[in-house]
């Protein structure tokens, strides 16, 4: 089993070194893919614009060149109908021993490639093709416009005496179009010569490098990737060997050889991590033994302090969930009193207050004690008020409340409550009662035992509570309680503390 697990590391730290090897030839080719990057972008960015520049300038001097040759040849009157631009003939406009820079060549027979690249054209007054440099593209009498529909401006610009030239960005590279007119002895232009060169004879912008750029990736690849393999193991080789020896550590560390140390050989980063290591093992080795001995006595503390904690957990949720003020009712007075039998209990009381100006009070008590009761009492609280918001029944209410609660109330757990609805102005106290003890209306001379039949929320799903009212006169009171006041005695049967929690509601004279 062991000299299986280091088989099997063996294997991770080779592939590591396969990794940094590959990395090390990936570096090397990506380094030289950006260097041409950057050349092309210095060559579009900085070159690219003089040389456009320059083949511009050279098409208008070509342009002008030929513009004087042709009305040199027509006597300054009219253009000679036998000019041509092929080189040799007696009324070619192309001038011997010129500048080759400055000729267009002549391409007589018929070309197979698009309508781009060099060409001259001799234009009469009224745009027809008088002489043609590449006859079989542009043949001789054609409208220009027909032919070369796109510099339909630049033409007609110069048979009107305005020269000038543009550049065009096209898939088969930049188009420099030139176009001058030929003047007559009394400054009148009598036609025009137009020349179109190719200035960069390639795509018009730097996406059509990519493909070219990319191909040129595998050159890279062939030719690093033996160096680069070279140079990544034997770099690596040594601090595979150093990270296999801390890893052998740390594993038989973990098994529980606490005296693994570990050799420093450098104090490289590789070096710190072994430090780091042996530094660690010693102070580990050093706090098991004190670690062993606060075992229990963390475990006894952690205890007391979760009790505590929730403790104080559901005593907050249970003192936040409890009206923070006795409502004022004009011409009634309410007083509330409230003690748990434990530090947290399943008692509640609280008040509903209505847009109308009725009151909503509720008393209830859990049959459990603890941070259970309260847990069930917080969420019978919410309960509640939600089902008070949607009907104005309080047998109805309790109803809802009870399926809602029988679908997640603990097993053995059930909650008794009253709840009634007070119309302060008419003393009406319209109640219904889901098993909790009865509440006392007290006249003059008698006290009167409020009945309602219901059972205790959470017990069973599908129950329906009785509804009653009574009136409460003034000077009249109602006594709401839990359990807490009929529950505890003494030997001698007398009540020996207050109850869990109790309304008094007395309406004044």
């Amino acid at each position: 089993m062991r000299q299986k697990r280091q088989r099997k590391t063996l294997k991770v730290w080779s592939r590591l070194q396969v990794h940094m090897t590959t990395s090390y030839v990936g570096v090397s080719v990506v380094t030289a893919l950006l260097i041409e990057l950057l050349l092309f972008v210095i060559f579009f960015v900085v070159l690219s614009p003089l040389i456009d520049q320059n083949v511009q300038d050279t098409a208008r001097r070509t342009a002008q060149s030929y513009a004087l040759e042709a009305a040199d040849q027509g006597g300054g009157v009219t253009l000679n109908p036998q000019s041509t631009f092929q080189l040799g003939q007696p009324h070619s406009l192309v001038l011997p021993g010129g500048d080759g820079s400055q000729q267009t060549p002549y391409i007589q027979a018929r070309s197979h490639a698009p309508q781009m690249g060099e060409v001259a054209l001799l234009l009469t007054p009224n745009g027809q093709i008088l002489a043609s440099s590449s006859p079989a593209r542009y043949p001789i009498s054609t409208p220009v416009a027909q032919v070369l529909p796109e510099q339909k401006q630049l033409i007609r610009n110069a048979l009107a005496g305005r020269g000038g030239s543009k550049i065009e960005f096209t898939a088969q590279g930049h188009i420099v179009s030139a176009s001058e007119p030929v003047w007559s002895k009394n400054r009148k232009p009598m036609g025009a010569i137009y020349v179109q060169v190719t200035s960069i004879p390639f795509g018009g912008n730097i996406l059509s490098f990519i493909g070219f750029w990319l191909a040129t990736g595998l050159f890279w690849l062939i030719l690093t990737a033996p160096v680069g393999a070279l140079f990544g193991v034997l770099t690596t080789r040594g601090l595979v060997q150093r990270l296999h020896r801390l890893v052998n550590a740390t594993a038989q560390f973990a098994n529980g050889d606490y005296a693994q140390r570990v050799q420093v050989k450098k104090p490289d980063e590789i070096g710190q991590l072994e430090q780091q290591f042996n530094a660690m093992a010693q102070q580990l080795v050093e706090s098991m033994e004190q670690r062993q001995v606060l075992i229990e006595q963390n475990a006894r503390l952690e205890e007391r302090t979760r009790i505590e904690q929730e403790l104080r957990t559901a005593r907050l949720i249970q003192h936040s969930l409890l009206p923070k003020e006795v409502p004022t009712l004009p011409g009634w007075q309410i007083a509330t009193y409230y003690q748990s039998a434990r530090e947290v209990g399943g008692d509640l009381y609280d008040f509903l207050t209505f847009e109308d100006g009725r009151l909503g009070l509720v008393i209830g008590d859990v049959a459990d004690k603890g941070v259970p009761a309260a847990l069930v009492m917080a969420s019978t609280r919410s309960m509640l008020r939600a089902a008070a918001q949607v009907t104005d029944s309080p047998g109805e209410v309790l109803a809802r409340v009870n399926d809602l609660l029988y679908a997640d109330m603990p097993p053995k757990m059930f909650v008794t409550c009253f709840y009634a609805v007070l119309d302060p102005g008419s003393g009406k106290l319209h109640y219904a009662n889901a098993g909790h003890d009865l509440p006392y209306q007290r006249d003059a001379g008698s006290v009167y035992a409020l009945h309602a039949t219901g059972m205790p929320l959470g017990l069973m799903p599908g129950m329906r509570y009785e509804e009653q009212e009574v009136i409460v006169a003034p000077d009249e009171s109602i006594l709401f309680y839990s359990d807490g006041l009929v529950e505890a005695h003494n030997p001698r049967g007398r009540d020996v503390r207050l109850p869990s929690s109790a309304n008094i509601a007395q309406r004044a004279c």
